[in-house]
């Protein structure tokens, strides 16, 4: 859906440049920069269950696995900034029943059989500032050594700021190309930038995830929206 509306604001905004009685012409058009820049840090998902038949007691363990899991990724390097505000919660139960019947004396007795299970999970939520393997196995192995599930789930940046910037620089020279042949195809130039704002914030992607041997890469792509006047 964003992509359709994003493709309709794009034909919108190329082919019909506003034409206001008394007014300059002026023409509006979405530009788009993607930069590709290595990552310097990764994303670990850690989580542990508890299959504890009381809802209290397997809170208890979880709280307890994920304090052990938490601190021996501690041991192994984690700072406390590395480890992401907001732990989550859940649980899952399931509860049947089934008729077991047997001949006794000549009689068939049914008994009812019932079984039922719940499980509570926590996640937690790593930036281990590394990208180096041997560093991210040791984060990994330590948390498993406590009990708990990890697994490197993306490659990031600890600050964006300037690869959000390029991005988003590289938008506006598209966007002007865009304007200038648009333009040209009415016979007429581009004027002053009279607007222009962010389409959406950057959006990063992340590439090579996994068993690449490749260090990992983000791509961070911007979309701008510019208004120019169209001068004869």
């Amino acid at each position: 859906m964003k992509w359709l509306v994003l493709a309709l604001a794009i034909l919108v905004a190329v082919c019909f440049p506003a034409i206001v009685a008394g007014a300059a012409p002026t023409i509006t058009v979405i530009g788009e920069g993607t930069v590709r820049v290595p990552a310097d840090s990764v994303i670990i998902s850690v989580y542990v269950e508890s299959r504890l038949g009381n809802r209290s007691d397997a809170q208890t363990e979880v709280m307890g696995m994920m304090d052990q899991a938490i601190d021996s990724m501690k041991a192994a390097g984690v700072k406390d900034e590395d480890i992401m505000a907001g732990q989550a919660s859940s649980a899952t139960s399931f509860q049947s029943t089934s008729k077991v019947c047997r001949k006794v004396n000549n009689s068939t007795v049914c008994e009812n059989d019932s079984m039922q299970a719940t499980s509570l999970q926590k996640s937690a939520t790593v930036r281990l500032k590394s990208i180096d393997k041997i560093k991210i196995d040791k984060v990994l192995n330590a948390a498993k050594s406590a009990g708990a599930q990890a697994q490197l789930v993306a490659y990031s940046l600890s600050d964006s700021s300037k690869a959000e910037s390029d991005a988003r620089n590289t938008a506006i020279a598209n966007a002007k190309e865009n304007a200038k042949g648009m333009a040209a195809m009415q016979g007429m130039r581009l004027g002053d930038v009279l607007g222009i704002s962010d389409y959406g914030y950057p959006a990063a992607l992340y590439e090579n995830l996994g068993g690449s041997s490749e260090s990992g890469m983000v791509m961070i792509t911007s979309y701008v929206m510019v208004t120019y006047e169209l001068n004869a």
